[in-house]
C-alpha cells in the first residue's frame, strides 16, 4: 500500500517558515537589522522603496562572511549564533534560529553581497523563489548588503493582504527606532525612495538617542533609572505622570538588548503607574532588562517578540518596586507629598451655623470664569446648602456663580448640583441628593472648550489665526503617519 505521509519538498518548507517569520516588510528589516547589528557593524544604512513593497535594502560595516558562509547563510538552521543545546540558554545575539535569510530569499528576488577581507575581494549571490540563480565574486567593501526586491512576488495571495505604502514605512521605521533606542553606539540611516527619513548618529548614551528619536521636549519630562537587584538589572528612562499618552505604543522594553512584548513586562510598568496616571492613558518610557539569560526563554516564537521568564513573579516584583522609588524620589512627587502634608496639618474646623462654604472655593484662574458664559457649565452654585444668605467670594468667582445661576433652567443635569467647596484646588465637591460628587475641575474646563470649539466647527465658523512663525512639531513615524492620514 502506498504511503499517505512524504516529506515536504525544501522549497515549500521554506514559504511555510517565511509564514511566520516574514509577516510584512518590516519583519525583513527586523531580521536585517538584527544580523547586521550580530555582525559587530557600527553603521547601518536602511533603504526602502514604495515601504519595502518593491525594495528593501541593508546594508552593514560589520564582519561580513567568506564564500563558503554566505552559501550555508541561505540554507535553513543555518546559523554561526549556536552550536549546541546549552547555546539556547546562553545566547548573546539577537539571533540564533538560522531561519531569516533562507525564508526571505524564498518569498523574494534576493541578492546577497558580502565580503570578510580587507582586500575588496567580496561575493554577490542572486536567488529568485529560494532558487540560486547566479553566484560571482565582486569588489566590495568589508561588510554585507542585502537586497530584498519584489517581496511575496510568488505568493500573491499574501501581497494582496499588504497595507498601503506609508503604513508599511511606518511599520518599517517603527523597527528601525526600536533597534536605535538599544543600539545608541550604533549610526542608522532610513532611506525611503531616495529621500532620508531618518539619520541617527552614534551617541554617547541613551538620553542624546532619545532626544533625537521622540524629542527633546519629552526628554525634559523623564526621568533616568538605574536599579541593580543582584541577578537582575532595570535601567532606561521612564516618563514622570505628567508626560503620558492614550496608547502602549511609546512603551519600550528590552531584555538583554532584545525589545520584547510581554504580558508580564507590560503589567508591572502599568502597576507601577496605577495609582498616578488616569484609565486608558499609558507613560513614555525606555527600559532594559538585564539577567541571566538562563532565566530567560527566547525560544518562543520565530518573530522572538515573546518571552517566557523561569520566576515570572520575581522579575515582576523588581520592575515594579524599582520604578515605583524611582518616581516616589522624583521632585514633583516630593513637591505633592509636602503639599499633603501642610494641608493635612491644617485640617478645616467644621462650619459654624450661618457660614458659608462657598467661601472655601479659591477659584482664581481667569479661564474658569470665562467658561462659565459656556452653554455646559461645569459646576451650579450651592449656597443655599449651608446658608440663606449670599456669600461672600471674591470677584471672579461671584460672577461666575451668577452667571451659572442665571442659566440653572437650561443647564440640565448640572444645574440640581449644590457647590460645598474645593479640594486641593483641583475637584469640586457637589452634593446631588444623598450623593457626593467629585468633579475634575481641569477635565470640565477642557469638556467646555471642546464643547465650543465643536459646536464652532460644526457651524463652520471656527476663528483661525495664521502664526507669523510657524511651530515645529516633532513626531515619531507613527504619530506622523497617523496625522498624514487624517
Amino acid at each position: 500500500m502506498k504511503s499517505r505521509i512524504h516529506i515536504l519538498p525544501e522549497s515549500l518548507c521554506n514559504k511555510i517558515a517565511a509564514g511566520e517569520v516574514v509577516e510584512r516588510p518590516s519583519s525583513v528589516v527586523k531580521e536585517l537589522v538584527e544580523n547586521a547589528i550580530d555582525a559587530g557593524a557600527g553603521d547601518i544604512l536602511v533603504e526602502l522603496e514604495a515601504g519595502g513593497r518593491k525594495l528593501i535594502r541593508v546594508s552593514d560595516n560589520g564582519s561580513g562572511m567568506n564564500r563558503q558562509d554566505a552559501f550555508l547563510s541561505l540554507e535553513r538552521h543555518a546559523t554561526s549564533k549556536i552550536s549546541s543545546d546549552e547555546d539556547l540558554f546562553a545566547l548573546h545575539t539577537l539571533g540564533f534560529r538560522g531561519e531569516a535569510l533562507a525564508s526571505i530569499a524564498s518569498v523574494s528576488r534576493f541578492r546577497l553581497c558580502t565580503s570578510a577581507s580587507a582586500d575588496g575581494l567580496g561575493y554577490e549571490i542572486y536567488a529568485e523563489g529560494g532558487n540560486i540563480k547566479k553566484t560571482t565574486e565582486v569588489g566590495l567593501p568589508r561588510g554585507t548588503s542585502v537586497e530584498v526586491r519584489n517581496l511575496f512576488f510568488n505568493l500573491p495571495a499574501r501581497r494582496k493582504f499588504l497595507r498601503k505604502e506609508q503604513t508599511e514605512l511606518s511599520h518599517a521605521a517603527d523597527v528601525v527606532t526600536k533597534q536605535a533606542l538599544a543600539h545608541p553606539e550604533i549610526s542608522f540611516r532610513l532611506q525611503h525612495n531616495g529621500r532620508i527619513l531618518l539619520e541617527l548618529r552614534r551617541e554617547s548614551g541613551l538620553p542624546e538617542r532619545v532626544a533625537a528619536l521622540l524629542g527633546k521636549s519629552m526628554l525634559r519630562d523623564m526621568l533616568p533609572l538605574d536599579q541593580d537587584g543582584g541577578d537582575l538589572r532595570l535601567h532606561g528612562l521612564i516618563s514622570q505622570p505628567v508626560l503620558n499618552r492614550s496608547a502602549a505604543a511609546h512603551i519600550y522594553t528590552f531584555v538583554n538588548g532584545r525589545y520584547i512584548r510581554d504580558r508580564v513586562v507590560q503589567h508591572a510598568v502599568m502597576e507601577s503607574y496605577r495609582q498616578l496616571l488616569m484609565k486608558g492613558r499609558y507613560p513614555v518610557m525606555v527600559l532594559f532588562l538585564e539577567l541571566d539569560p538562563a532565566q530567560v526563554d527566547v525560544n518562543v516564537h520565530p518573530t522572538k517578540h515573546e518571552v517566557r521568564f523561569r520566576d515570572q513573579r520575581l522579575v515582576h516584583d523588581f520592575i515594579v518596586a524599582s520604578i515605583r522609588d524611582r518616581l516616589r524620589g522624583s521632585q514633583w512627587l516630593e513637591l505633592a507629598d509636602g503639599q499633603g502634608r501642610a494641608e493635612t496639618a491644617q485640617l478645616p474646623q467644621p462650619l459654624a451655623e450661618g457660614s458659608s462654604s462657598v467661601a472655601m472655593v479659591r477659584e482664581a484662574p481667569s479661564a474658569y470664569h470665562q467658561s462659565a458664559t459656556s452653554d455646559h457649565p461645569a459646576v451650579i452654585s450651592g449656597q443655599q446648602a449651608f446658608s440663606p444668605q449670599p456669600p461672600a467670594v471674591p470677584e471672579p468667582l461671584s460672577e461666575q456663580l451668577s452667571l451659572e445661576q442665571s442659566s440653572t433652567d437650561s443647564a440640565g443635569f448640572f444645574a440640581r448640583l449644590q457647590l460645598l467647596g474645593q479640594y486641593h484646588q483641583s475637584y469640586l465637591l457637589c452634593q446631588d441628593g444623598d450623593d457626593l460628587l467629585l468633579i475634575d475641575q481641569h477635565a470640565a474646563h477642557e469638556r467646555i472648550g471642546f464643547e465650543k470649539l465643536r459646536k464652532a466647527y460644526l457651524a463652520g465658523s471656527v476663528e483661525r489665526q495664521q502664526l507669523l512663525f510657524p511651530e515645529i512639531l516633532e513626531l515619531d513615524f507613527r504619530s506622523a503617519d497617523a496625522l498624514q492620514q487624517q
